[in-house]
């Protein structure tokens, strides 16, 4: 089972990102993070077992880009996928400099999330 760890400090959006996991044999959602805080004590606890993390960029008081240092200073094989409405050049090549696997930007439907989720493992 790939375990998913979705950050989005925007409640409807995080829930909807979770059924659109549960609805991908072999994915599920290990937990959801509002804040950056949560999400790196979550990476940087090794008993938290996370495949993926899906990441958005534009929080109430966090930039999602200020989380992919620390995935990579954690030393864990951890892949991330940007799922937000940021699209400027300078925010996407942040992204792919830390290794961000796929971007998508919202708002997008089911069979893209399907096909960046299902490509990840495919390439795993």
């Amino acid at each position: 089972m790939i375990n998913v760890l979705i950050v989005d400090d925007d409640a409807m959006v995080a829930e909807l990102n979770r059924l659109y996991v549960a609805r991908i044999p072999g994915f599920r959602c290990c937990g959801t993070a509002s804040t950056l805080s949560k999400a790196q004590e979550m990476i940087n606890d090794s008993g938290q077992e996370i495949d993926l993390v899906l990441l958005d960029v534009y929080m109430q008081h966090d930039s999602g880009l200020d989380l992919l240092p620390t995935i990579r200073a954690s030393g864990r094989p951890i892949d991330v996928i940007m799922i937000t409405s940021a699209a400027d050049a300078a925010t996407v090549q942040t992204s792919m400099h830390y290794g961000v696997v796929d971007y998508l930007i919202k708002p997008f439907q089911f069979p893209r999330f399907e096909e960046a989720l299902t490509a990840w493992r495919e390439k795993r």
